[in-house]
């Protein structure tokens, strides 16, 4: 009895055989070539996406003035939980001012303490600077304690670029001279502190950004995928313009190759988001990489079920005609 093939055995035979002088097997390593061309394709994608991420480094709290945070948390306590007080407008130039006036004094104090010289001011051998327990503390806001532990001046300390400010507080406590950022030095009302008002307001709000950052705003600064969508786009367009590819498969591949990006963008952003840092980057490599898994095994499986419904409508089919009397 010769044996009975289908054509359909007959057509994958002449493709895989050797026929027509072509070796043995060659379309198995055709489909090898597609499967590294999708390995390299995955890894640029991956690379790409992690390259356009805008992973801060170096904005943590630990890495700020331990005297900066504590002055920033005195005023602002709301600013100790969680980051979860997002100030904007008028609620964050207030907390910058009371968080800056606190910050001056800490810095003053500590120099004349460390036997720095601020300003005209040095302290003697013995002596100490000590300020004020209470945010609200009338009339001066740093007192000179001598070795015998009797206080001996009282000085005003005040942080600001106004004038007026300056008069208004003089004209309350004459008697108290004030030393003062060097914003105001030109009025000869104060004594100079070298210090200015303007780096003092630089440093409170690059503090604050950090403190009060959020775990939405540092997802968000991560999550930014639009610019390795632009390239995957501009390059599978080019491969239609060129007759490389048609339509059918441009839209196939930015639908692929985009959810990549995508996976790989939410990864990485989730882990930056929970304080992460450079994990981020390894974390979207995974996250494209399971997707690509998830997206192979779903491609899979779709084929699967197709074939068996395929192979089911034929067994049906043979068995019907069976059934009529039909020959095969």
């Amino acid at each position: 009895m010769s044996a009975v093939t289908s054509p359909k055995i007959d057509q994958l035979s002449r493709g895989y055989g050797n026929v027509g002088g072509r070796p043995a097997g060659e379309r198995f390593y055709d489909a090898f070539q597609r499967y590294l061309k999708a390995n390299r394709e995955s890894l640029f994608d991956l690379t790409l996406t992690a390259a356009s991420a805008e992973v801060l480094v170096g904005q943590d709290i630990a890495d700020l003035d331990s005297r900066l945070v504590e002055a920033i948390r005195i005023t602002n306590p709301s600013l100790a939980d969680e980051h979860l007080l997002g100030l904007t407008g008028e609620e964050l130039q207030g907390a910058i001012n009371t968080a800056k006036g606190k910050y001056f004094e800490y810095l003053v104090a500590d120099r004349l303490n460390a036997g720095e010289q601020v300003g005209p001011v040095l302290l003697p051998d013995g002596y100490n600077a000590v300020l004020a327990d209470s945010l609200n503390q009338p009339g001066w806001d740093m007192q000179i304690v001598g070795p015998d532990g009797a206080t001996a001046d009282y000085l005003q300390l005040k942080a600001t670029d106004s004038a007026g400010y300056i008069q208004e507080a003089l004209h309350r406590y004459p008697d108290i001279e004030i030393l003062a950022t060097h914003e105001v030095a030109h009025s000869g009302l104060v004594l100079d502190s070298g210090i200015t008002e303007s780096d003092l307001h630089d440093q409170v709000s690059s503090a604050i950004d950090v403190m009060d950052d959020s775990v939405a705003e540092r997802f968000l600064d991560y999550f930014s995928p639009l610019f390795p969508l632009v390239a995957i786009a501009t390059w599978e367009g080019y491969k239609v313009s060129v007759g490389q590819q048609t339509i059918d498969k441009f839209k196939l591949a930015i639908a692929r190759r985009g959810q990549r990006i995508v996976a790989a963008k939410l990864a990485g952003a989730a882990v930056y988001a929970a304080g992460g840092g450079l994990l981020a980057i390894p974390a979207a490599f995974a996250g494209g990489l399971l997707f690509d898994r998830y997206w192979n095994q779903e491609a899979i499986i779709t084929s699967f079920r197709a074939d068996t419904n395929r192979l089911l409508s034929m067994r049906l089919s043979q068995q019907s005609r069976l059934l009529s009397g039909e020959s095969l």
